[in-house]
C-alpha cells in the first residue's frame, strides 16, 4: 500500500526530498562554463537528463543561490551561450563533490582541483579529460518554473572515452560506471541485466 501525500502542504525542502529520493538514481552533469570575461567555472548538477535525441538536446535545472541570485554556471551560460557537460564516473566522486562547494565567481575550480584539461572542439569552455563522455553544448533556450531555470543545450560535438568503445564500435555497457545521485548522496550506477533481475526475484 502507499500513502497519499498532499503536495500543497509540503514546504520546498520536503518537496525536494520527496523528488530527489524517489526519482533516482539521477545522472550528474559536470558542467564547465566560462564567464564573459573568460573566467572558468565548474559545477555538478543532478537535475539533468536528455530532452531530445533529434536534434540532440540536453536539459539541466539550475536553482539559484540561497540569497536568490543566479549561480555562476547559469550566468556564464546566458553570457556566452555555451557549456560543456561531462559524465564523470565513480572514481571522480571526490572531485565532483569538491566542485559543488560554494565559491565566489572569480574562483577557478578547474585550477584548484588540478584537473587534466583540453580545449573543446566547438565551444569556449574547457573539457575535463578522462570522463566517460563529453558533450559540447550551445544554448537553445531557457525556461523557468518557479525557482529553477531549465537550460536546454544542443550537443554540437560529443566524445566517448576510447576505453569504453568495443571493437565493433559500440559502447561497452559493462565497463561504464557513471556517478549518480540518490537524494543527497552520491551513488554508483551499474547495468542490471534482465536475467539478473529475474534471478533476484526468484531468490527473494
Amino acid at each position: 500500500m502507499s500513502s497519499m501525500i498532499s503536495i500543497d502542504h509540503l514546504d520546498a525542502a520536503a518537496r525536494f526530498a520527496m523528488l530527489s529520493w524517489t526519482i533516482a538514481p539521477r545522472p550528474i552533469a559536470w558542467i564547465t562554463s566560462v564567464s564573459a570575461s573568460r573566467e572558468n567555472n565548474l559545477a555538478p548538477f543532478s537535475f539533468f537528463t536528455i530532452a531530445s535525441t533529434d536534434p540532440l538536446v540536453l536539459v539541466v535545472a539550475i536553482e539559484p543561490r540561497p540569497d536568490g541570485s543566479p549561480k555562476d554556471t547559469l550566468s556564464n551560460i546566458l553570457a556566452t551561450r555555451q557549456f560543456v557537460v561531462q559524465i564523470a564516473e565513480t572514481d571522480r566522486v571526490d572531485e565532483v563533490a569538491r566542485s559543488g562547494e560554494d565559491s565566489p565567481p572569480e574562483f577557478d575550480e578547474l585550477a584548484a582541483l588540478d584537473l587534466p584539461l583540453s580545449k573543446a572542439a566547438r565551444v569556449l569552455p574547457l573539457v575535463i579529460d578522462g570522463c566517460a563522455a563529453v558533450f559540447e553544448c550551445e544554448l537553445v533556450d531557457t525556461r523557468s518554473f518557479g525557482r529553477e531555470t531549465l537550460v536546454f543545450g544542443e550537443v554540437v560535438t560529443a566524445r566517448i572515452a576510447e576505453r569504453l568503445i568495443t571493437e565493433s564500435g559500440d559502447i561497452d555497457k559493462n565497463n561504464v560506471r557513471p556517478l549518480g545521485r540518490i537524494g543527497s548522496t552520491f551513488a554508483a550506477s551499474t547495468p542490471l541485466s534482465r536475467r539478473s533481475a529475474v534471478t533476484a526475484r526468484a531468490e527473494s
